[in-house]
């Protein structure tokens, strides 16, 4: 399923009629989205628009006295970081933006993480204590450095919410998308113990699913090299010297023969072709209607597409349960929940749809739901059962626990069945290789004399 993008702060530069500076802030999340922004805020002011520059990490060099002095900043530019340390009497050495890839942590250090992190709140700890508490016993240059990036953003004003996300490539899209939510909940402890039971199961899960499928994985390709030598290589040289003097050459080496042809005259299309649809397809997921359509209908493929939706669910049921209160702002909850889904279409339903029926109609929670055409039926009946009796949080609580073991269930059963289609697939080219091999071993070769 797609991810939701991570927003970025923007600083929109204007001038008036009458040639004064005009400044305004906006979250967006590319450079094309916050000009477009900018285009309309000047637009509707009468203004001419100058520069959009985005807020970015510099790292800087500087001598104070003998000390010589690293540091980073949070700035528009180069220029600015450059003055605030002249103002202060720092003589700047260097400023520049770090480049740096950043690598996913592995997920018993995220478990880690979370789970002593969980353990310390319980006691009363502050989050930001928490976090310097973490980051000082973290070996894992990657998370590490990831949790500093996360304590700069917030001292530097940055929404939590946001500077988890911005972590995102370590933590993973749900993992930061969780964190954010619970430091701006009043149950920060309960979230990161539910993301951290979570995160385990998917890297339980993944390691299972990864060793179950190491061994065909290594055979299939073992075999995919074999065809393509013998197919490509090996039977068209053999025929090359034993064509000519045959009446008649079997039906699959003449298959062969053939696909060979084809592949090495039209090789440069067909890699074309191929590139193009690859191409195309992501091109079109990483737009905005893409993706959303993307998530719309995965849900839809069967089998696979049930497991993705029963994980939305699950992972909507469980943060609504956290964050659900009975005295509150339950529209928010959730939209929050919807967005921690992971399903893009699914957030659009809640916001567009479900939302505004409850705002403006007063429609209870079941109906509203079932309006966004996306839970399951057992999940709308057990919702509409517990808008009427006031349980909806320990109904959302026993459906991500129900779902949480459904699931469990489910991708065995696939881990069972992608066992099995890799099999039949390395059955047929075996199927494949010892039909061509009996058709060439089968020539007599004085007789073709």
């Amino acid at each position: 399923m797609s991810r939701i993008p991570t927003k970025v702060e923007y600083r929109v530069s204007a001038q008036d009629r009458a040639g004064r500076a005009l400044v305004k802030y906006v979250m967006a999340t590319s450079y094309m989205e916050a000009r477009s922004k900018g285009r309309e805020w000047t637009s509707r002011n009468g203004a001419q628009l100058l520069k959009v520059e985005k807020k970015r990490t510099f790292v800087y060099k500087a001598r104070r006295g003998d000390r010589l002095i690293t540091g980073t900043q949070s700035a528009y530019s180069r220029a600015e970081v450059t003055a605030a340390l002249k103002r202060i009497g720092y003589q700047v050495q260097s400023v520049y933006t770090p480049f740096s890839i950043k690598f996913a942590a592995p997920a018993t250090d995220i478990v880690g993480f979370v789970s002593q992190s969980a353990k310390l709140l319980e006691q009363k700890l502050p989050f930001n204590e928490v976090l310097v508490l973490m980051a000082d016993n973290i070996k894992n240059k990657a998370l590490n450095q990831c949790i500093r990036d996360v304590m700069n953003d917030l001292r530097n004003g940055m929404d939590s919410r946001e500077a988890f996300l911005r972590q995102s490539q370590v933590l993973g899209f749900h993992t930061a998308l969780l964190l954010g939510i619970a430091t701006k909940s009043g149950d920060v402890a309960a979230i990161f113990r539910s993301v951290a039971q979570l995160v385990e199961r998917q890297a339980e899960f993944s390691k299972g699913l990864k060793s179950a499928l190491l061994m065909p994985a290594v055979t299939a390709l073992t075999l995919a090299g074999a065809i393509i030598f013998y197919a490509l290589f090996l039977v068209p040289q053999m025929m090359d010297m034993l064509g000519p003097m045959m009446s008649e050459i079997p039906p699959v080496t003449a298959f062969t023969l053939d696909a060979s042809a084809f592949i090495k005259e039209n090789y440069t299309w067909l890699t074309g072709i191929i590139l193009a649809i690859v191409g195309g397809f992501y091109a079109w997921l990483t737009t905005p209607n893409g993706s959303l359509q993307f998530d719309r209908y995965i849900v839809k493929v069967p089998y696979v597409g049930t497991i993705l939706k029963n994980t939305s669910v699950e992972l909507f049921t469980r943060v609504l349960s956290i964050i659900y209160t009975s005295a509150g702002e339950n529209i928010e909850a959730m939209q929050v929940a919807a967005d921690a889904s992971g399903n893009l279409w699914f957030a659009r339903q809640i916001r567009t749809v479900a939302s505004p029926m409850m705002l403006t109609q007063g429609v209870e929670l079941g109906r509203a739901l079932a309006a966004t055409d996306f839970l399951p039926e057992m999940a709308l009946s057990r919702f509409r059962t517990a808008a009427e009796t006031g349980s909806v949080k320990t109904t959302a609580q026993n459906l991500a626990d129900y779902y949480e073991t459904e699931n469990s269930f489910a991708m065995k059963n696939l881990v069972s069945m992608i066992e099995l289609g890799v099999t039949i697939i390395i059955m047929g080219s075996l199927v494949f290789l010892t039909l061509l091999s009996s058709e060439t071993a089968g020539i007599d070769v004085n007789k073709v004399g």
